[in-house]
């Protein structure tokens, strides 16, 4: 017999028994299926956490004076050349500059540690979210009558006993070590959906933040979005030839928020103990279906054996077998997976129940919608064919190394 005649006599084995065949199908699918859609929201959760870290605060890229990430003093600071930097850079989207520092917050009611952020407003609109997480009152303005007013996150206008309007009472310590302080009136409250910048940040503008420290035209850092995060090695690469890089530092978001991609890496260690669990359930399932199938089958076997079937081509035919299963099973979970994909795509996941937990990463909006790799889809797919077809090599050669006098008289 020839090798066809084998596959079909293979593809007619797995059509004889269609309720054990459509079961591992159904496992084969549902596990495919599995694999897929959840995969596409661990994904899409990782660029929405990455999209909203950047967006919020950081951006893709900061430039400080060297050292100054690790131990943010006031001491530690620099005059920008930005034509100089950036020239011909086009991958980047919005630039903002930026004086931070510690401070003493005061009201009449109360006091509290904060980290102020002297802002250039209208380059910041475009830099970060901060304009559009006003939740009640006014955005930082550019006039002089506006150069003494400042916005707070929401839980420290709630801990300081706050009301709009009130006067807010900044005191620091200048570059020359005296006492710097600036009175501030409330023009706006905050809510970035991270509770860390929601509980300690007050943004005064920038032209405020030097004179009241005494810095001159000198930033605490630039921040830099870029058009794609696909953009930042090459940009940073560039600026990096920019700059003297024994007194300037340019740091990444990755770099600057390693706690975020520690969490990304413990996610996909967590994808591939799924997909191996799957891989492993879909495999114990076809095995299952064969070994009750060639149990079925011994005085079948027995009689190819005396007719000169090679063991062989008993094994290919087995593992064609659990091939066509498994080729029947990857089809089914693409169209599972196309179903439930639509849905997500169209309602999303919402995370509103553990928001306690991850809204420090994924900011305010909670709902999180899938993004579809076709890299992904491939692995995924060659998982549960391979899984499926590989395991079956075990029955297959118990199939071919069967007595044939006793597969032949076998009831």
């Amino acid at each position: 017999m020839t090798d066809k005649t084998f596959i079909l006599i293979a593809w007619r084995n797995v059509r004889r028994n269609g309720r054990r065949s459509f079961l591992a199908v159904l496992i084969a699918s549902i596990g495919l299926t599995t694999l897929i859609i959840s995969n596409s929201l661990y994904d899409g959760f990782h660029e929405k956490m990455i999209e909203n870290a950047v967006r919020i605060y950081m951006g893709h890229i900061q430039i400080h004076e060297k050292g100054f990430h690790q131990n943010p003093t006031i001491d530690k600071r620099f005059e920008p050349s930005e034509e100089h930097l950036f020239n011909g850079i086009k991958t980047i989207r919005a630039s903002s500059r930026r004086v931070k520092f510690q401070a003493m917050a005061s009201t009449a009611a109360s006091s509290q540690a904060v980290i102020a952020i002297g802002i250039e407003p209208e380059k910041e609109k475009e830099a970060s979210i901060l304009k559009g997480s006003v939740l009640s009152g006014d955005y930082l303005g550019t006039s002089e009558e506006e150069s003494r007013d400042c916005l707070v996150g929401e839980y420290l206008f709630n801990n300081l006993r706050m009301e709009a309007g009130e006067k807010l009472v900044l005191v620091s310590q200048a570059v020359d070590g005296s006492l710097a302080a600036d009175a501030f009136r409330v023009a706006g409250v905050c809510r970035t959906g991270n509770p860390d910048i929601d509980r300690s940040f007050v943004w005064i503008p920038l032209s405020s933040a030097q004179e009241m420290l005494g810095y001159g035209n000198s930033v605490s850092e630039i921040v830099l979005l870029l058009n794609r995060a696909a953009d930042v090695e090459h940009t940073q690469k560039k600026i990096k030839q920019r700059v003297d890089a024994e007194k300037i530092e340019v740091l990444n978001w990755q770099e600057i928020a390693p706690d975020i991609v520690q969490l990304i890496a413990l996610d996909i260690a967590m994808q591939r103990i799924l997909m191996t669990v799957i891989a492993v359930i879909v495999a114990v399932a076809i095995m299952n279906v064969m070994m009750m199938s060639i149990q079925e089958r011994f005085t079948e076997f027995g009689i190819m054996s005396a007719i000169g079937t090679r063991p062989g081509q008993i094994v290919m035919m087995v593992l064609w077998e659990s091939f066509f299963l498994g080729i029947l099973g990857v089809a089914g979970g693409l169209i599972l997976s196309s179903a439930g994909l639509v849905f997500f795509y169209l309602h999303g996941v919402n995370l509103a129940s553990f928001s306690a937990g991850v809204t420090k990463f994924i900011g305010l909006d909670t709902r999180v919608f899938p993004i579809l790799k076709s890299q992904q889809v491939i692995i995924s797919a060659f998982i549960v064919l391979a899984s499926s077809t590989l395991i079956s090599l075990f029955p297959a050669l118990r199939a071919a190394h069967m007595d044939t006098v006793k597969a032949i008289r076998h009831i």
